[in-house]
């Protein structure tokens, strides 16, 4: 739908551009429609004139209506493409990490992080290098 927009506002465009360069300058029609001032031509005497014109202001109320229409559908389009992921079978999602309420009291350490009442906390070293026998 939205490319069929595009396509429309484009057209839109390049007919508008058309007929701008279509008028004269001072607001008499194009020779060809009018063929000087006679009134056996195709439009009349001032039928092209009236013609252009109106065309020209349908067309701009068409293209700012288009530009309208295409800044809302595609503003209306927020989002990730992440919101739809669903992790392939087998795999395990991440956990999500608790959150923090404020004024709570703090969370209790997991059991390998406890440490008795009035003890150090013990660090984890990393095992030490055996020597190398020769």
């Amino acid at each position: 739908m939205l490319t069929l927009l595009a396509f429309g506002h484009v057209f839109i465009g390049l007919a508008l551009i058309l007929f701008v360069l279509l008028q004269d300058s001072k607001g008499g029609a194009m020779g060809v429609f009018s063929g000087g001032s006679s009134a056996n031509t195709f439009f009349g005497s001032s039928g092209a004139s009236n013609f252009l014109t109106t065309t020209t202001r349908w067309l701009a109320v068409l293209f700012a209506a288009s530009c309208l229409t295409l800044t809302y559908m595609t503003a209306k389009r927020g989002g990730s493409v992440m919101d739809s992921y669903t992790p392939p079978p087998g795999t395990a999602a991440p956990a999500a990490a608790p959150k923090a309420v404020p004024g709570a009291a703090p969370a209790t350490p997991s059991p390998t992080e406890a440490v008795a009442p009035g003890a150090e906390p013990v660090k984890a070293t990393p095992p030490a290098a055996e020597p190398q026998k020769q």
